[in-house]
């Protein structure tokens, strides 16, 4: 578990040195929408490494912000700093609860080819924390995810996103969180 804790913290502490060390031009935007759409999601068989022990389901809405950092070459690769803030709903065990995400991350894209690849780490809220006999320890929840997208047909955009949730020992020991698996469409803005 110190390596998952370990992984976690380095993400999000590349992900803040990123974002201070690649600002943009100052001609460029400051946060902007890029998409927004659905996502439905089916829980892992194990929460990195650990017996998952209820099937978890997942439905909401993401909305993909570019943050005012961000560094493109002369090809139409680029790297920038993103947030996806969702809202929705997770259920498991007969037990439905309302579920908000904020992540911060940061992804490789290109415009030409129409993919991008993304990591992230940042904080969910569960209006429920305990379905079936699976308690995930309290409201406040670690999410770490990372995805894939590609360009549909334009404005569309379909991925795929493996999402982590976990407590990470804030609530003690006997907790454990979910792997989701995530299939998304966006409308690119």
């Amino acid at each position: 578990m110190r390596k998952i804790h370990f992984f976690l913290t380095l993400c999000l502490i590349l992900t803040l040195a990123l974002s201070i060390l690649t600002p943009r031009p100052s001609s460029a935007e400051d946060t902007h929408l890029i998409g927004v759409g659905p996502r439905i999601g089916i829980g892992g068989d194990s929460p990195l490494g650990e017996e998952q022990q209820e099937d978890f389901y997942l439905y909401d809405v993401a909305a993909t912000f570019g943050l005012p950092w961000s560094w493109r070459n002369g090809s139409s690769w680029g790297l920038e700093t993103r947030l996806i803030a969702s809202a929705g709903q997770l259920m498991a065990a007969g037990e439905t609860g309302f579920i908000g995400t904020l992540v911060p991350g940061i992804a490789l894209d290109s415009e030409n080819w129409g993919i991008a690849i993304d990591i992230g780490l940042g904080g969910g809220l569960f209006s429920d924390y305990t379905f079936g006999v699976q308690d995930f320890g309290g409201p406040f929840q670690i999410v770490g995810n990372t995805g894939i997208c590609f360009r549909l047909y334009h404005p569309f955009v379909a991925g795929y996103r493996f999402q982590h949730f976990s407590d990470a020992g804030i609530y003690g020991d006997g907790t454990l969180g979910a792997d989701m698996h995530l299939l998304e469409l966006r409308y690119r803005f």
